[in-house]
């Protein structure tokens, strides 16, 4: 908890108490720090039966919801219940609010946080019971498998075929060459290859439409560097999962992007990193079973030519993989929603 938090905690307590005793708190905030947050938490809102209303953590969040036609309030709120992406619960620092918890990623390509940071949840919701028996494991008792909301749309019928190729002719000038994204964790986690290929992506821009995604936090000269470079797509926020659906082949590192190309059964290609403090032990295991590895960017062309022009032998053991990683593909934020309606 950051240390200006206690300062604000006993101010917010007398105003919530003093805002319920006039019967005015909000029935249910929808707290978004990164726009990412929207789209892992709408597909759980729109099933909700509380009205809900949207707080932005910063000015950029707040602009990418009001493009949206979506109202927006601004810390601080005075919900009766929240729902987050992050583990920010100390914002909402009475306990009579009942907090739901989601991860921003899908499973844990990092290690889990304190128990600290989940124990004040009502509910925290985890992508998989996988996940939710290591939970347990550490004493956490308030977690329950419900699968990865962002995910719904691919699984539902929301992502028409048409509509995929519609956003293909318009965002990607109809390209019919093989889509690769490539996705790079935060440098300073340590797990970061992002340096390795940055500055070399026109190299395969003739024989591939080339697109990127990357981490919010990632370095300004990383950003301008690929967002610079000639016939390269840089994705926002909602170009993600219909580029994600079409791609042909993901080009990560440890970033949980990974996982979201598994539950899509897509090819994949990680480089090796070393050791970091919030790396799990298994997790060059799976990286090992998900898709080639490599070292270099000089490996990558190689594989990745020969990867998109031979069978995939991983698809057996990626689909493995997705039993581990994920449930109810499609029907997560239903799912999520059912278990939080219960409690209302």
């Amino acid at each position: 908890m950051p240390l200006s938090s206690y300062l604000y905690t006993l101010p917010y307590r007398i105003f919530w108490h003093w805002i319920r005793y006039r019967n005015r708190l909000i029935p249910c905030v929808i707290y978004c720090a990164e726009p990412q947050d929207y789209t892992i938490l709408e597909p759980v809102v729109c099933h909700l039966k509380k009205p809900c209303v949207y707080v932005a953590k910063n000015r950029r969040t707040a602009a990418y919801l009001h493009r949206k036609g979506i109202g927006v309030l601004r810390m601080p709120v005075f919900p009766e219940v929240v729902l987050m992406a992050r583990h920010s619960t100390w914002k909402f620092p009475v306990p009579a609010i009942r907090k739901y918890g989601f991860r921003h990623g899908p499973y844990h390509f990092k290690t889990f946080t304190s128990v600290r940071n989940y124990r004040p949840f009502t509910l925290y919701f985890l992508t998989s019971p996988a996940e939710a028996t290591e939970a347990r494991k550490m004493g956490l008792d308030n977690v329950v498998p419900a699968g990865y909301p962002k995910l719904d749309p691919a699984f539902d019928g929301s992502w028409t075929e048409e509509k995929l190729q519609s956003f293909r002719k318009e965002k990607l000038n109809d390209s019919k060459k093989p889509i690769v994204l490539f996705s790079a964790t935060w440098e300073k986690s340590g797990m970061s290859a992002v340096k390795r290929w940055y500055r070399r992506l026109k190299e395969l821009t003739a024989d591939y439409t080339v697109c990127v995604t990357l981490h919010p936090w990632v370095s300004r000269n990383v950003y301008l560097t690929i967002k610079n470079t000639p016939d390269v797509f840089l994705a926002g926020t909602d170009d993600l999962l219909p580029l994600m659906m079409l791609a042909d082949c993901t080009i990560s590192d440890t970033s949980s992007i990974i996982g979201e190309f598994i539950a899509l059964d897509k090819r994949i290609i990680t480089f090796r990193t070393g050791s970091a403090e919030r790396k799990p032990h298994s997790l060059d295991a799976m990286l090992d079973k998900a898709g080639y590895r490599v070292d270099s960017f000089d490996d990558l062309k190689q594989t990745l030519r020969r990867y998109l022009t031979s069978e995939d032998p991983y698809t057996h053991n990626r689909r493995l993989l997705r039993d581990q990683l994920f449930c109810n593909l499609g029907t997560a934020g239903k799912q999520a929603a059912g278990k939080m309606n219960a409690e209302f």
